[in-house]
């Protein structure tokens, strides 16, 4: 695919994502998507060949603009042992990126959590992409070199944890679009201080 055909697809998958975030899956049409873009149903078909390699190209451009974890977790990871010892992997710190990376997309997270609460469905296309997707992510951060109190001292443990911090911010997330009075980055740092208290969790934050 040239550049051209790069370009298009790129537009048709930022339309896709319009539409999967304000209606969901189940509400999207193949014609409003190519609508948005300008083509014909036809024509957007050349790209995709149906509904669910639509849902495909959306949820790859979500994890392809992922850029908290390539940005905070990438760079620590590149560091010496030593160079870490000064600049420490923290968990709060790393949520913190994700807190402010996704209040600068907002569509984009819209999407994902629309998409989450639909895919509950065992019948949805996306079931096993989130079924799968929370056990890879735990699998992932556990094994990390966090700096962390002493208690969490295990895989299992740094994996629960995570996904206590991630529940929590998905909460304030369904709030925070549903809530325009909200102000989700002030808030978070509420949450914190009540998910990492000090003084228990001073130096780890």
């Amino acid at each position: 695919m040239g550049a051209r055909g790069e370009a298009r697809l790129l537009e048709i998958a930022e339309a896709a994502t319009q539409v999967v975030a304000e209606r969901g899956y189940y509400g999207m049409t193949i014609q409003e998507v190519a609508d948005r873009v300008g083509i014909t149903q036809a024509g957007l078909l050349k790209y995709v060949k149906n509904k669910n390699g639509l849902l495909t190209l959306v949820l790859q451009r979500y994890d392809d603009t992922n850029e908290a974890d390539r940005g905070y977790i990438g760079s620590k990871l590149t560091l010496t042992d030593q160079q870490r010892e000064q600049s420490p992997l923290l968990m709060p710190e790393y949520y913190r990126q994700i807190a402010r990376y996704n209040l600068q997309r907002p569509q984009l997270t819209q999407l994902y959590l629309v998409l989450r609460a639909e895919a509950i469905d065992l019948n949805h296309p996306a079931h096993e992409y989130f079924a799968q997707r929370g056990n890879r992510m735990r699998a992932l951060i556990s094994h990390y070199p966090w700096k962390l109190p002493p208690e969490y001292d295990t895989p299992h443990k740094i994996g629960m944890l995570s996904m206590c911090i991630g529940s929590a911010m998905e909460g304030l997330q369904m709030r925070w679009l549903g809530e325009p009075s909200i102000d989700y980055l002030a808030c978070w740092a509420e949450y914190e201080d009540i998910l990492f208290p000090l003084p228990h969790w001073e130096g780890y934050r």
